[in-house]
């Protein structure tokens, strides 16, 4: 989840047709690179669709699943190989697990090339003490149910796991991205790089959170391949986990 600072958004047919048909490729269509590299396999044929996707629950697997139904255990766990991506951040939580970050940086190189425009990384890793804290004060200034919709409780964000990333578009706010050239690509691509837009409109009832399309969630090509062929735009869904809009009743 991310961090949500307060922040002031911080002729001729035939001519024209094919003028459209231009644009629309130069600013969604990956470069030849990408393309090549992420084409839109079926291994397997249909059966690549209807085979079972289990989740981990280890916080060390990229196929991990973290909701609210399932926290990160143990639950002071930390990864132990974070490295830096070598894309702009916006502030300390620049470190990722070695996969993510190299897929992020592959992203952010095409996203570029697509839309002139630069991504970078607004948080990666936290720890399960920081999420304490900034839930602590998202509690304080929204109250504990407004929270819950937008920040993890601490243990419980993928934030921890070293495997998701909240971006954004330079010079403009995160919480902006979804509206921004950079934001569109990445919704259409993000799954030929191994992310997922965890959290995307119109899920909040499998989720638990409102929409974030800033906030990526890397768990590999395999998976993200077989959710974008079979049209499934949740984990939950892609790992027949069934919905976690809430927390359990304490106690």
């Amino acid at each position: 989840m991310s961090p949500r600072v307060s922040v002031t958004v911080l002729h001729r047919f035939c001519g024209a047709v094919a003028v459209a048909a231009l644009t629309v490729a130069a600013t969604v269509v990956p470069s030849a690179a990408a393309s090549a590299a992420f084409p839109d396999p079926r291994p397997g044929g249909d059966a690549f669709l209807s085979r079972p996707w289990a989740p981990t629950f280890d916080p060390a697997d990229p196929m991990v699943l973290v909701n609210k139904a399932h926290p990160v255990s143990p639950a002071g766990w930390a990864p132990d190989d974070l490295v830096r991506p070598d894309v702009p951040a916006l502030g300390g939580h620049d470190r990722l697990r070695p996969d993510a970050a190299r897929a992020l940086e592959r992203l952010a190189a095409d996203a570029r090339e697509a839309t002139g425009r630069e991504l970078v990384l607004a948080s990666g890793y936290r720890s399960a003490d920081y999420q304490r804290d900034l839930y602590a004060r998202y509690v304080d200034s929204h109250g504990r149910r407004a929270a819950d919709t937008f920040s993890a409780r601490p243990g419980y964000s993928e934030h921890q796991t070293g495997l998701a990333a909240d971006v954004a578009e330079a010079g403009t706010p995160f919480t902006g991205f979804g509206r921004t050239e950079t934001g569109r690509w990445v919704a259409a691509h993000a799954w030929r790089y191994g992310f997922v837009v965890r959290y995307p409109q119109g899920a909040q009832d499998v989720t638990g959170y409102s929409p974030e399309p800033w906030h990526l969630r890397y768990t590999g090509k395999g998976l993200t391949t077989r959710m974008h062929l079979a049209g499934l735009v949740t984990l939950e869904e892609a790992f027949g986990a069934g919905p976690a809009p809430d927390y359990a009743p304490a106690g």
